[in-house]
């Protein structure tokens, strides 16, 4: 095979670029780092670039845009490898889990959806070893970058994530990855957890670190409705309200937002 067999998306900005560690992204056979840019400004990248492409395995694109949704799916259209990680700039990764990935793929061919461990400071819960991800597993829920999948099933299903929905979205701050797998999963795509780590982040996710933010609070009640329906998601959300870090009564007015917002624009999310 000529090419890559898996592709690490690393979607990043201008001012980040610079920070990439690649100490983090070890050299193995057939993976190559796609590592996907917005500088809508035009600042001057260049330094940053010619550094991380003095590795064979690194290869940087630029675009003149915003939004790390629509970074995300121009790392989809432009990859070329038939196995595609979701990453972002401050991850490191793990050579068991790249392998292991591949292998997992090449092993079933109608496999489409591999879900990893990330090692991060924030407890989580994970199911076991080759759970089926049709089957809801309580308090597990899926992070960005512990997502791989087969680009062809992708390609096929016509998926990608919803620009409305992610860090510089204009309403919804967060929510794409949710969004992405429930139409993933959705769409009869065949997924599987598997339990080896690739993926270390160093700090709290944006769920985490801005959770009592409007847009993040949004994109929770916007997700809700779309996965749970309007009933379940309606009766649920001033439970969640109460469990928000936000105030109580702007919590509730948030996901309502959501909900209303995720409406009105059911076609785009």
């Amino acid at each position: 095979m000529s090419g890559p067999r898996l592709q690490v998306l690393v979607c990043t900005v201008a001012s980040r670029m610079g920070a990439i560690d690649t100490e983090g992204y070890p050299e193995v056979d057939e993976v190559e780092y796609l590592v996907c840019c917005q500088n809508p400004d035009g600042a001057d990248i260049s330094a940053a670039k010619s550094a991380l492409e003095e590795r064979s395995d690194i290869k940087v694109r630029v675009f003149a845009d915003k939004g790390l949704s629509v970074n995300r799916n121009h790392a989809f259209d432009i990859a070329t490898a038939p196995y595609v990680h979701v990453a972002d700039d401050d991850i490191s990764f793990c050579r068991e889990g790249l392998l292991r990935v591949m292998a997992d793929f090449d092993a079933d061919p109608s496999l489409d959806i591999i879900t990893t461990r990330s090692t991060m400071p924030e407890a989580r819960v994970f199911p076991p070893d080759g759970h089926d991800l049709a089957m809801v597993y309580r308090y597990y829920h899926t992070i960005s970058f512990e997502i791989s999948v087969r680009r062809s099933a992708l390609e096929a299903h016509g998926i990608r994530f919803s620009p409305l929905a992610g860090i510089g979205a204009p309403f919804l701050t967060a929510g794409e990855e949710e969004l992405l797998m429930h139409h993933m999963l959705r769409s009869c795509m065949k997924g599987r957890f598997a339990d080896v780590v690739l993926s270390v982040h160093p700090g709290l996710t944006t769920s985490a670190h801005s959770g009592a933010k409007a847009g993040v609070v949004r994109a929770k009640g916007a997700v809700m409705r779309i996965v749970r329906g309007n009933t379940a998601a309606f009766v649920r959300y001033p439970l969640e309200a109460l469990r928000s870090p936000a105030p109580t009564h702007k919590a509730l007015l948030w996901l309502l937002q959501g909900f209303f917002y995720s409406i009105r624009n059911r076609h785009q999310l």
